[in-house]
């Protein structure tokens, strides 16, 4: 009886192993389930209607439950046929022996559709408003797929379906200007994924002409918002018009170039939610990547064109790292590779942040300035464009509002400039400043060594000062103030020495001066050029509008040398003053005791007068003059010369007219041999003689003249006169009388 029975048990074991494994493997074939499976099809959604030719059963041992596989399925949805590769329904053991048709999952797959099918077989399971939006933005492409989707134990679907599918061949449009083409993607919905939601894998395919290999997109469900998590692959060839569109997408304002090529290897992470209401909005989150090459033109910067002379208004970089990352209260960049000036490229890091509330940019980087030129003309400093340099700064700035330079460090060679938290309104005029310190070096030789600290007072003290900017600002107005009106303070100078391009070097400089709302109340300023030789300057506030400024001299020649007119100046003593108002300034300005060598005007002038041995002696030894008056007015551009004596043994000059700065020069004037003039001087009671001449053709008394034109092209005209103006005799007696007076003293 026992072996019997363990017989028995024996070959129901292998009786159903045997059934399992058939079951298994091959199935059986039943209509048991036929008229529930497309029942329920139907109840899932009313339009849909499911085909197939016969059922199979099979035991799916792994998870205790049958497959029940349908031969042949087809999926009918609005009378839109879906073939399928498979639809094989899950169901508990139960179900085979009770009525009861509990459905565990489905899994469907289908062979290659078009692209838009794939919104027929999601309205099932995704609400119309985005299944509408997909039939849109898939404008054409191939899909292939399967779907794994679970049910509750009530019949309903659970949202923890899974998908994987292939996209072939296909063009998106998410919007008219931001479209996919010729993609190849896969896609995947895992059931355990912690992203809940699809994610697209590209194989291949391109936006805005850019290759777009290894872009993931990740489609979530967020309430009734539906957010898309890009990151967009993109390699290439950038032209101007691509480069439009993207900014246009992003709603970024371009304010900046107008003109960007180039060649990039970027990846970008975007995040699009889409509204219950369809509404898009994008958002840029990060840009990392490679910039092999990249060509953008901008506005011409003219302060920055001021330092940087080979700069222009075309920026080009090559081999840049570079990383853009936006939050919502900031954003930031980070880039380094090499920017070209003019020839070569030098290297350079930048690291910047936009603070959105604040609406402040801080920046902080380090560029190579090994090949470009750098002019910084008030230190009469220029470094040539193949001298090792370096400049590194950090600045915070708000647009329109003030730059603050929290440390600039500009090195080359032994020169070293450094200045320290210094704050520029939006006209860059001072606002405040803590330290500036300057080491420069011209052709080797050292002309810039001192130190500027503010903290009470500003105190300046050092070595040395090229005076050469200064000096040629006296006799120029302008409109750039460096002080802003907000800046007040004390101002204390002490230079061991002020060189000025000459030979004429001042010594022992000093000055204390006040400024107040900008500009100078008052200063004082005194140095040596030797021991019995001084320079003395001054600057007095007449009233609320007017200002004095007087220079006095016991050498003329560091002044007259920034005459560009002017060479081979010797000797003389200066007077300088002026009556400066916010509108209009007036000048006196008296030169004594002096020869020139070099005056190609006055040579021209001279010449074509037939004066032509006192042309020779201005070309060879020189001509010395006895003084040189001027009294101008200036307002704007427009330098007024009311009135210009110049007296000299051998020729003397009087002269009147405007110099309307860099536009035009109109002088006239009367020129007359120093013989003559005293001649007619000497025998005023005699005037009619003298006037008309004893004899016919008697030589020529003076000299008119006309000068006019742009100050590279003055046109000069001569008239030959036989009487002077009464001006003419009356300025010149006055002249003589004057001197003859000194001289008695």
């Amino acid at each position: 009886m026992g072996k019997f029975f363990l017989k028995f048990l024996l070959a129901s074991i292998i009786f159903i192993v045997i059934a399992a494994g058939y079951l298994s493997f091959f199935g059986i074939e039943t209509d048991r389930f036929d008229n529930i499976i497309k029942t329920k099809a139907n109840e899932i959604n009313k339009n849909v209607k499911l085909e197939f030719n016969k059922t199979k059963i099979h035991l799916n041992p792994k998870e205790l439950n049958l497959a029940v596989k349908l031969q042949n399925p087809k999926i009918l949805i609005k009378k839109n046929q879906i073939d399928l590769l498979k639809l094989d329904l899950f169901l508990f053991l139960k179900s085979f022996f009770t009525s009861d048709f509990l459905l565990k999952r489905a899994e469907i797959a289908f062979v290659k559709n078009d692209v838009k099918d794939l919104t027929k077989i999601t309205s099932i399971f995704i609400p119309s408003f985005i299944n509408k939006r997909f039939n849109k933005v898939f404008k054409k492409g191939n899909l292939e797929g399967e779907f794994v989707i679970p049910f509750r134990e009530d019949g309903t679907i659970d949202e923890d379906y899974s998908f994987y599918g292939k996209i072939t061949d296909a063009t998106i449009n998410f919007t008219k200007e931001f479209s996919i083409t010729n993609l190849t993607t896969e896609i995947n919905r895992a059931e355990k994924d912690q992203a809940k939601g699809f994610i697209a894998k590209v194989k291949k395919g391109n936006i805005f002409g850019l290759d777009l290999s290894e872009t993931k997109f990740n489609y979530q469900k967020n309430g009734d918002v539906r957010n898309i998590f890009t990151s967009l692959n993109t390699k290439g060839e950038l032209t101007h018009a691509q480069t439009k569109r993207v900014l246009s997408f992003f709603a970024f304002k371009n304010n900046l170039f107008s003109k960007i090529t180039g060649k990039i290897d970027l990846k970008t992470e975007i995040v699009t939610n889409i509204k219950k209401n369809l509404k898009i909005e994008n958002s840029l989150k990060e840009v990392k990547g490679k910039v092999f090459y990249l060509e953008a033109q901008t506005k011409e910067n003219f302060v920055l064109k001021q330092y940087l002379p080979d700069y222009g208004p075309k920026i080009v970089i090559k081999d840049a790292n570079i990383k853009f990352s936006n939050s919502k209260s900031n954003h930031k960049i980070k880039a380094n590779g090499y920017l070209k000036t003019k020839n070569e490229f030098d290297q350079f890091e930048i690291n910047e942040r936009y603070n959105f509330d604040k609406k402040s940019y801080d920046v902080k980087g380090v560029i190579n300035l090994t090949n470009s030129k750098v002019n910084i003309a008030r230190l009469n400093y220029i470094k040539s464009d193949d001298e090792d340099s370096k400049l590194n700064f950090d600045i915070n700035f708000i647009l329109k509002k003030y730059l603050k330079i929290k440390n600039l460090n500009f090195l080359s060679g032994k020169s070293i400039i450094n200045i320290t938290n210094t704050k520029l309104n939006d006209r860059l005029e001072i606002l405040d400043f803590a330290k500036l310190e300057v080491l420069t070096f011209i052709d080797g030789v050292k002309n810039n060594d001192f130190v500027i600290n503010k903290t009470n007072k500003v105190i300046v003290s050092g070595k040395i000062f090229d005076a050469q900017p200064l000096l040629k600002s006296l006799y120029k107005k302008d409109d750039k103030k460096n002080f802003s009106n907000k800046f007040n303070s004390e101002i204390k100078v002490d230079f061991d020495k002020a060189i000025t391009g000459t030979n004429d070097d001042v010594l022992n400089l000093t000055m204390i001066a006040s400024i107040n709302q900008g500009s100078y109340d008052k200063m004082i300023l005194k140095g040596n050029f030797s021991e019995n030789e001084l320079i003395e300057m001054s600057i007095y506030k007449i009233d609320e509008n007017k200002k004095t400024l007087q220079v006095i001299s016991d050498r003329a020649r560091p002044f007259v040398k920034n005459f560009d007119f002017i060479e081979g100046f010797e000797d003389g003593k200066l007077d300088y003053e002026s009556i400066i108002s916010k509108k209009k300034s007036s000048t006196n300005l008296l030169i004594s005791d002096f020869k020139v060598s070099k005056v190609p005007a006055l040579a021209k002038l001279l010449s074509l007068a037939s004066l032509q041995g006192i042309a020779d002696t201005l070309s060879g030894e020189g001509i010395r003059f006895d003084s040189f008056e001027m009294k101008t007015n200036s307002e704007g551009n427009v330098m007024n010369i009311e009135d210009a004596l110049a007296i000299g043994p051998a020729v003397s000059i009087l002269l009147d007219g405007y110099v309307d700065k860099g536009k035009t020069v109109s002088l006239r004037g009367t020129l007359v041999p120093a013989t003559k003039l005293n001649a007619i001087i000497a025998s005023i009671p005699l005037v009619g003689d003298i006037l008309v001449g004893k004899k016919t053709g008697e030589g020529v008394v003076g000299v008119s003249f006309k000068m006019k034109g742009s100050p590279k092209d003055i046109k000069t005209t001569v008239n030959p006169i036989k009487t002077l103006t009464p001006r003419f005799i009356v300025r010149a007696i006055e002249k003589m009388k004057k001197k003859k007076k000194e001289e008695t003293k």
